[in-house]
């Protein structure tokens, strides 16, 4: 999420990509930063949500990925009682 200096509005960036990729932030001389996304290939989606608050870009992504979903807790796998039971 990006802040644009004089007008307070936020920029949001998703970028989605098969392969591998590492993000570069550099930041330079002239109180400015630069981000940079290396990749060696595959698929690549680049989302901009463009909009005036922080919270409404969270949103505008959210809306997009959906809610993410928690299953039950016996789901999330192998839960195993002591031998001698519960102790306090």
């Amino acid at each position: 999420m990006f802040e644009g200096k004089e007008s307070r509005r936020y920029v949001g960036l998703f970028f989605r990509n098969s392969a591998a990729m590492t993000p570069v932030l550099k930041f330079n001389n002239d109180s400015t930063s630069t981000l940079s996304f290396i990749t060696i290939g595959g698929d690549i989606d680049l989302y901009v949500f463009i909009k005036g608050t922080a919270r409404e870009v969270v949103e505008a992504y959210q809306s997009m990925i959906r809610p993410a979903y928690l299953p039950p807790f016996w789901a999330l796998g192998w839960q195993e009682v002591p031998p001698n039971g519960f102790t306090q």
